[in-house]
C-alpha cells in the first residue's frame, strides 16, 4: 500500500502539468496572438481590368501593356462630311454656267414679286387680289432662300435689283402702281403680274434646257409649273374684270 500511495502523486503531477500546457495554450489563442495565416489571406489590392489583362500573374508589365497617357489621349481622326452633308462638292463638279445664271436672275426677279405683293396688301380693293398677293410672297421668299444659299456656296451674287430681264418692271411702273388703289390697284396689278410669271418662266425653261446641276433644273420645273397655274388663275380673274 505504501508503494501504491507513492506513485500516486508523480502520476497525478504529470497529468497537472499536461493540463496546465494545454490551459497556457489556450489563454495564449484567446489574448491576441498573431494569425500567421490569417494575414497571408488578405485580399490584394484591385488590378484594373485593361492591365490584368493583358499580364499574368508574378510577371512584371511591359511596356506595351503599361497604360500610357499619351495613348490614351490621342484623339480618332474626326469624320469628314461628306458631299451630300455640305452641298460643296457636287456644285464644284456639277453645275455649270447656266445653273448660276438662273440663281442670279431669279433672286431680284422673285424680289420685285414681293414688292409689288408688299403693294397689295394695303392697296388692293377684292380680297381676292390681297390673298393671292400673300400667297406670292409666301412661295417667292421660299424659293430666293434657297438660291441665295446656292450662291453663297458658289460663291456667286445676285444681280442687281433693277436689272432688265425677261417680265420685270421698271422703276417707273412700281412706282406708279404704288400710288393706285382699290379696283385700279387690282387691274394693274393683274396685269403686271401676268408678264411678271411669264418672264420668270422663260427663266425657268433656260435653266431647265442648259443647266446641270440638279437640284437648280428641279426647282426651274417647280417654278414654270407653278407660275403657269399662277398666270391662267390672274387671267381668269382679268377676265371679270372686262
Amino acid at each position: 500500500m505504501t508503494t501504491t500511495i507513492r506513485r500516486l502523486p508523480a502520476a497525478t503531477a504529470r497529468v497537472t502539468s499536461a493540463l496546465t500546457g494545454v490551459l497556457a495554450t489556450a489563454l495564449l489563442a484567446g489574448c491576441g496572438a498573431p494569425d500567421l495565416a490569417g494575414d497571408a489571406a488578405s485580399p490584394a489590392p484591385a488590378v484594373p481590368a485593361s492591365v490584368s489583362s493583358a499580364t499574368t500573374p508574378g510577371t512584371a508589365l511591359s511596356p506595351e501593356a503599361t497604360p500610357s497617357s499619351e495613348a490614351t489621349a490621342t484623339p480618332e481622326p474626326a469624320l469628314s462630311a461628306t458631299p451630300d452633308e455640305t452641298g460643296a462638292a457636287e456644285p464644284s463638279t456639277g453645275t455649270n454656267a447656266a445653273d448660276v445664271a438662273f440663281a442670279r436672275q431669279m433672286i431680284p426677279h422673285h424680289l420685285q414679286a414681293l414688292e409689288m405683293a408688299r403693294l397689295a396688301q394695303t392697296r388692293a380693293g377684292d380680297p381676292w387680289v390681297g390673298e393671292f398677293a400673300a400667297k406670292v410672297a409666301t412661295a417667292r421668299d421660299t424659293d430666293i432662300r434657297t438660291l441665295k444659299d446656292w450662291l453663297d456656296m458658289w460663291g456667286a451674287e445676285p444681280l442687281p435689283r433693277d436689272h432688265a430681264m425677261p417680265g420685270t418692271q421698271t422703276r417707273a411702273e412700281i412706282e406708279a402702281l404704288a400710288k393706285l388703289h382699290g379696283p385700279s390697284f387690282d387691274r394693274k396689278y393683274v396685269t403686271l403680274m401676268i408678264e411678271h410669271d411669264n418672264g420668270a418662266i422663260k427663266l425657268a425653261r433656260a435653266e431647265q434646257a442648259d443647266g446641270a446641276f440638279g437640284g437648280a433644273k428641279a426647282l426651274a420645273v417647280a417654278t414654270a409649273t407653278s407660275l403657269g397655274a399662277e398666270v391662267k388663275e390672274l387671267k381668269k380673274y382679268r377676265a371679270l374684270l372686262d
